[in-house]
């Protein structure tokens, strides 16, 4: 008798949730006390005990988990931003593409607007606004830090929110590839060195540099240049 009365219960309950939303999906599907639901084409989610925890206003919702264990993502109006678990709307729909967390760096997500980069933390943080043509992967340059490019220049962020060489070179080399702890830059066709720690130790003054052999003259680990 218990069982039926519930049944019943659970019948109503439906059906009075149907007369609001025009589709209620199952409870679980997308968060375990949760239920989506959709009004005029908008998604958003009821509780199990029918309250409205986030109205229905996106045009789209993903599952928890497939970004970040606790957010899920939304979209609207060709937006994208994320809500939590507990209704919370923690990144307003900004973006217009967020690549997963962890892809880039564990706690950060890659993401787009209008064509340029930057990057969220796993609180919603902005740690980079989208200002960069293009990034790189931390430890394709070295083991900190990102390539980073903007109007054709470029220079390095650090994996603690730092833009250790802003953008101002026409190409970077890998570190190591002329000396170990130095990576070639070019600036307006001239060439020089940056160190790990991201200082100037060579000025981009030379036509040409073969590992490490300037023309007209040498340099050594001492950073001097001795002239011929």
């Amino acid at each position: 008798m218990k069982n039926l009365v519930i049944l019943i219960v659970f019948f109503i309950v439906i059906k009075s949730f149907g007369q609001k939303y025009d589709n209620t999906k199952t409870y679980g599907d997308y968060q375990n006390e949760w239920a989506l639901v959709e009004k005029d084409g908008l998604f958003g989610f009821i509780d199990s005990k029918g309250n409205e925890v986030i109205k229905p206003t996106y045009d789209n919702i993903s599952k928890f988990g497939d970004y970040q264990n606790e957010w899920v993502l939304v979209e609207k109006d060709g937006l994208l931003g994320f809500i939590d678990s507990k209704g919370d709307e923690v990144k307003k729909p900004t973006y217009d593409n967020i690549s997963k967390f962890g892809d880039y760096q564990n706690e950060w997500a890659l993401v787009e607007k209008d064509g340029l980069l930057g990057f969220i933390d796993s609180k919603g943080h902005e740690v980079f606004k989208p200002t960069y043509d293009n990034i790189s992967k931390f430890g394709d340059y070295q083991n900190e830090w990102a390539l980073v490019e903007k109007d054709g220049l470029f220079g390095f962020i650090d994996f603690k929110g730092n833009e250790v060489i802003k953008p101002t070179y026409d190409n970077i080399s890998k570190f190591g590839d002329y000396q170990n702890e130095w990576a070639l830059v070019e600036k307006d066709g001239l060439l020089g060195f940056i160190d790990l720690n991201g200082d100037e130790i060579v000025k981009p003054t030379y036509d040409k540099i073969v590992n490490g052999e300037i023309i007209y003259g040498f340099i050594g680990k001492s950073k001097m240049e001795i002239k011929q």
